[in-house]
């Protein structure tokens, strides 16, 4: 790995966080402060993952983001809740990075998410960030039933490193993965 590659990498990642903390309503300083020790130990993580990443996309070194076609629409397929059930009784393991996506408009996206409890017992599983799936992929929390797990393989990742994004219309300009997103990311094995 080049060292100017990996400081552009830091340097876009550095700009887009500052910019995400100064626009955030902040509860107070000392959390604010805490934030910003943490942020050179993260963005440093994110950058070396990203170079390290075996991820199928094209890494954007300038925007610190991975490139790939985006899809016409954002759909589920029929057998997806099949396939995701199989892989959640077989393969999952905690701490896995998976998709979750999100069919709300008035943007649809998939989001990266991390697994933290897994319960055979009653056939469910608990995202970080967005609670409890059933292993058909169902949302179970309250206002949910637009948010989907999805088995995280090619197809369903894609569109989450990328940050592919679609309103009413169609394709739009991608997001801006987060740096917990891009940590996550950077977790994934292919």
């Amino acid at each position: 790995m080049s060292s100017a590659v990996f400081a552009e990498l830091c340097m876009a990642l550095y700009e887009r966080e500052l910019k995400q903390l100064a626009q955030q309503p902040q509860a107070s300083i000392s959390l604010l402060q805490r934030r910003l020790q943490s942020l050179p130990y993260h963005v440093k993580n994110a950058a070396q993952g990203m170079l390290e990443s075996d991820a199928p996309y094209t890494l954007d070194v300038q925007n610190a983001s991975w490139q790939a076609p985006q899809k016409r629409q954002l759909s589920i397929s029929a057998t997806q809740p099949s396939k995701l059930q199989r892989w959640l009784r077989h393969s999952a393991r905690l701490g896995d990075t998976v998709p979750i996506v999100d069919l709300r408009l008035p943007l649809q996206q998939v989001r990266l998410d991390s697994i933290d409890r897994i319960d055979h017992e009653q056939q469910r599983v608990h995202c970080n960030m967005h609670g409890w799936f059933s292993f058909q992929g169902e949302c179970l929390e309250p206002d949910g039933e637009l948010l989907h797990l999805v088995r995280p393989d090619n197809s369903n990742l894609a569109p989450a490193f990328c940050g592919h994004q679609w309103n009413h219309k169609g394709r739009i300009d991608p997001r801006t993965l987060s740096l917990r997103e891009v940590l996550l990311a950077t977790t994934v094995e292919f």
